[in-house]
């Protein structure tokens, strides 16, 4: 081993180090406390060997800082004088390994750093293993958290979660108020958001979020895709016969195909006004009627709304009972747009385009300098959902590690450089919004009229025709002449 002994005594420290040196230990002498420290500094010791009482500094301070100021793991023996045992104890404290009275008894100084030496081999060898097992622990943990991270990833990809994908601040903070309103059941939740900003997603990871059983159902239901004859019966079911058509069996509606699980009410702004105290009712009492029925059917419904449009508006043109809406705005999410979190843009087409292109076995890496600036500034009326379809597009049309701007040109034709877009306070249909200083071209924003009705109805060429109010067949010959059927 190698000792270090501190000593003011020169008699003291030659025999004791004669001592040392026969047992086979090399030492090496300082002759206070100061010399000892810094002699202990410019070398590595196994052992500290040190009298207690020396002029300027003292043994004890030597302990002190070797022990709890530098944390040491070598160990201090301290010598200390006849009935000095305030001092052996003080040493004790601050960690010493053990002390010994003056006069210095040989064999028992020899015993003790025998001691000392296995305590010293043990105590390394714990700290090797407690390495290899804290790497060992590391280890199997990062290939579990990978496993996990694989799991996660399939089973959102199975739930249809897999697109819900957090970038930016303003979709960090939907996703917080979505978590905090998965905890409790009972509180209605009402998204907002325009159309292709992923409302249903966020709706689905309510549901997932805390659920206790991943097998409950989620029932999503397009109001705006549903005929008003046929709303009632799809919203409640209906007894066998109730009404002209309904089949002989009576058949249970989506509402009690939701019990136990999740209803969301997509674009529940188109909800015939008669139905929405019927829906009102569901959301109080937990109960329903079906059509022509008369047993009352409880059911444990999570309910969530989403909408695309104001619908405190739809309440001051009563379209749609107030009572309803607070009802159902219980908890409110709004979800930005993508114009308004342009930090999500290229992050979000980078990912929609390495798995549009792996699909069709293409290689692809990254997209230019100029073609990012292009991305980031267009403004995706059709939010994340046309994005999503550009870069499928992009992955049908091109090939290629890197995607320059000219590559993106299809989608300089989808949204033209003179696109009639209008302000949120400047909307189609109200007394003031301004027009273009130029010119207008009234083709073009027929065209882009027709385009963001049918995106705004979900494709659904009956209700955008109802919406535009013109003939389905007018619609058709539109389409027809923009050639998008």
């Amino acid at each position: 081993m190698n000792i270090l002994l501190v000593d003011d005594e020169p008699d003291v420290r030659k025999s004791l180090s004669n001592f040392l040196t026969k047992l086979g230990h090399t030492v090496v002498c300082a002759t206070n406390g100061i010399e000892g420290l810094k002699t202990f500094h410019s070398q590595s010791f196994n052992l500290v060997i040190t009298d207690i009482r020396m002029p300027g500094m003292d043994g004890l301070e030597i302990l002190r800082r070797i022990k709890t100021v530098e944390k040491s793991p070598v160990d201090v023996i301290v010598v200390t004088g006849h009935g000095d045992m305030d001092n052996a104890i003080k040493a004790l404290k601050y960690g010493a390994y053990d002390y010994l009275k003056k006069p210095v008894n040989i064999r028992e100084l020899a015993i003790t750093i025998e001691r000392s030496a296995e305590y010293a081999a043990l105590r390394n060898n714990y700290i090797r293993l407690k390495k290899e097992f804290k790497e060992r622990v590391e280890l199997k943990t990062q290939a579990v958290l990978g496993e996990t991270e694989q799991l996660r990833a399939a089973y959102l990809e199975e739930i249809g979660l897999d697109n819900l994908c957090v970038y930016s601040e303003a979709m960090a903070q939907v996703v917080k108020q979505a978590e905090k309103y998965s905890v409790d059941r009972s509180v209605p939740v009402l998204i907002e958001g325009e159309s292709g900003t992923g409302k249903e997603l966020v709706a689905r990871y309510i549901h997932h979020y805390a659920q206790g059983n991943a097998l409950n159902p989620f029932v999503a239901i397009n109001c705006g895709a549903i005929s008003p004859e046929l709303f009632e019966g799809e919203l409640f079911g209906h007894e066998p016969g109730a009404y002209t058509g309904a089949t002989s069996t009576g058949r249970i509606g989506k509402l009690e195909a939701a019990n136990g699980g999740t209803v969301l009410l997509d674009e529940i702004s188109s909800m015939p006004i008669n139905l929405q105290v019927k829906l009102l009712r569901v959301l109080e009492e937990k109960k329903l009627y079906r059509v022509g029925g008369v047993k009352e059917i409880s059911v444990d419904i999570r309910f969530i709304s989403a909408t695309n449009q104001d619908l405190s508006q739809a309440v001051a043109k009563k379209r749609f009972r107030l009572d309803l809406f607070y009802r159902i705005n219980t908890g409110s999410i709004r979800i930005p747009p993508l114009r308004e979190r342009n930090e999500d843009i290229l992050p979000l087409a980078l990912r929609f385009s390495k798995r549009a292109f792996a699909r069709r076995g293409k290689k692809f890496d990254r997209f230019s300098p100029a073609a990012e600036r292009f991305l980031v500034s267009s403004p995706w009326p059709g939010n994340v959902r046309q994005l999503k379809n550009a870069m499928d597009r992009l992955a049908l049309l091109r090939s290629g590690n890197q995607i320059d701007v000219e590559d993106l040109s299809f989608i300089k034709e989808l949204i033209p450089p003179n696109d009639f877009t209008l302000s949120a306070n400047a909307v189609l249909g109200r007394d003031n919004f301004d027009l273009p200083e130029d010119k207008l071209d009234i083709e073009n924003l027929n065209r882009q009229i027709i385009k963001m009705a049918l995106e705004k109805n979900n494709g659904n060429q009956t209700r955008t025709a109802q919406y535009l109010a013109i003939s389905r067949r007018v619609l058709q010959g539109q389409l027809k002449k923009m050639r998008l059927v």
